[in-house]
This record gives C-alpha cells, sequence and structure tokens, in this order.
C-alpha cells in the first residue's frame, strides 16, 4: 500500500492505487471529503498537477494493526524546499477504507515560488464543520483521552506518549528536556529544515499564546512496533482573534515519531495551513 501511494504522486501511478478503492472509501484531503473512485481521481488530477512526478526525497512508514500511515517528502534540484505529503488510513491489507492525507501547503506555495493565495484558490471547498463552544477549562473534572484510550501500546512506549501528549494537553513544557535529545530531528510544516526541540517547544509556546480556551483532542494513534515509530492523529480548537472578530477554529494535525532508548530521535508535524486558512476564511495566520 505504501508504494501504491508514493508511486502515485513519484509516476502518476493512478490504475495501481485505484484497485484499493472502493465505492465507499473516504479520502480527506484539504479538508474536502471525496468518495468513492470518480471523485477521489479528480483529487489525485489535481495533486498530480501541483505536485506530481517529483522525486522522492524520504519517507517514513508505520505500519500498524488495521491502520497504517506514511510520511514521504518529495524535493526538487537546486530547490531549497521539499515538499512534505503524510496520510493515515484504515485499511484491510486490500482496500482503504477512509485516509486522511495532509499536504504542506505552505511548502508547495515555497516550492512554486507562489504566494499562499495563489495556491489557496485552487483547493477544493472545505467540508461543512460545528464547533463545539464546550469550555474545557470551566469543567476541569472531565475526563480527557489519553493515548492508551487509543491504542494498545506496550508500557515504556505508553510512558513515552503520555509525556509527549501532556506537552500539547497539559502545556507541560519541561517535558521537552527529558523526552528529546539535543541532537532530536524535528520537521515542522513550512519549514524549510530540520531543527531541534527548542523550535518545538517555540512553536507550541506561539501556538498556545495566539489561541485562547486551546484544547488539544486525540483522534487515533497507529504504532510499528518493528521500527518504533507512531502516527498520531490529533487537533487543536481555540479561539482566534482575527482582525478584531473571534472565530472558533480547528487545527488538523499528523504528527509521526520515531522512537530511539527511551527518547524522540525524529519528529515530523504536519499541518496544512492553507486549507485551515480557507476553512475558517482568516486574514491573518496564526503561526
Amino acid at each position: 500500500m505504501f508504494n501504491k501511494l508514493i508511486e502515485l504522486y513519484t509516476k502518476g501511478d493512478l490504475a495501481q492505487l485505484s484497485s484499493s478503492i472502493l465505492h465507499s472509501t473516504a479520502w480527506q484531503q484539504h479538508d474536502f471529503t471525496a468518495y468513492g473512485n470518480m471523485q477521489i481521481e479528480n483529487l489525485w488530477l489535481k495533486s498530480l498537477e501541483q505536485f506530481g512526478f517529483l522525486p522522492l526525497a524520504e519517507q517514513q512508514t508505520v505500519q500498524g494493526d488495521g491502520f497504517s500511515a506514511l510520511y514521504f517528502e518529495l524535493s526538487v534540484e537546486n530547490q531549497q524546499y521539499s515538499l512534505a505529503v503524510s496520510f493515515f488510513f484504515e485499511h484491510n491489507e486490500q482496500h482503504i477504507k477512509r485516509l486522511r492525507c495532509i499536504v504542506d501547503t505552505l511548502a508547495l506555495a515555497k516550492l512554486q515560488q507562489n504566494e499562499g493565495k495563489q495556491i489557496q484558490e485552487l483547493l477544493p471547498t472545505p467540508d461543512p464543520l460545528l464547533l463545539s463552544q464546550f469550555d474545557h477549562q470551566l469543567h476541569p473534572q472531565s475526563y480527557h483521552a489519553t493515548p492508551k484510550d487509543v491504542c494498545d501500546l506496550p508500557k515504556d512506549i505508553d510512558n513515552i506518549m503520555s509525556q509527549w501528549w501532556n506537552i500539547w494537553q497539559e502545556k507541560q513544557l519541561a517535558s521537552f528536556a527529558s523526552l528529546y535529545n539535543d541532537d532530536s530531528q524535528i520537521k515542522l510544516a513550512g519549514s524549510a529544515t530540520s531543527c531541534g526541540f527548542h523550535q518545538l517547544r517555540s512553536f507550541h509556546l506561539k501556538l498556545h499564546n495566539r489561541l485562547n480556551r486551546s484544547y488539544c483532542q486525540l483522534e487515533n494513534i497507529c504504532y510499528d512496533s518493528e521500527q518504533n515509530t507512531l502516527a498520531i492523529l490529533w487537533h487543536i480548537d481555540g479561539d482566534y482573534l482575527d482582525v478584531g472578530a473571534t472565530k472558533r477554529v480547528r487545527i488538523p494535525m499528523m504528527s509521526f515519531l520515531t522512537i530511539e532508548d527511551n527518547k524522540i530521535v525524529k519528529e515530523q508535524l504536519q499541518v496544512d495551513w492553507l486549507s485551515f486558512t480557507k476553512r475558517f476564511q482568516l486574514h491573518t495566520a496564526i503561526i
């Protein structure tokens, strides 16, 4: 399945991946959900027009039980930026049931040397979204989902994941120094190069300081026991002040972690920032 996804974008091989698509398959990309082969194929063709046939520069796979995830980067010779594309999907080894795709659209704009607004206009109309106004800070006794609620993990991995999740949900910034090495490689959406955990910590602070009533929610976790890698689907809800108007927003995230010796040695954090901007009609960027 991983090779089928990669070769769709690097070679334009639609036939190979089409064999894994059902009439009921849901493919979500740019906050828009396509159903069935015809709608999904339209998404593929638009993607190929924008960033197809670029060479593969890097890949990370996460093979779980019933769920799998894939992260890869495409690059252009003599270009500073590479383009990251990530997938989290449910399958039965032969067919894809549901798939979430996140394209780093900020990197795509830089790769094409276009303004983000030009790319944004080409994106599909996002699905309708109704966000709850429930304020979790007013209900401190409410139960908040943890990694073990969504995925069975070995004890040591569950401990690392719990610390990682507490960084985001509980804003426990002290865990950065204990979870990451000084040479851990972090790749943030829209960033041209890898960075260290200090930059990830700065990203965390900027994000939460720009959102009021921010709340992080887990959606799903996929664990590969052979490679000690994980993929996490999650999102952040919050109130964002955009040119004087307060908007309730949701930022879908996908994170990939590689663990060695009880440390996170590699992490990719993926966000489709231009789709997010289009969905909520924002005039100013959060990050």
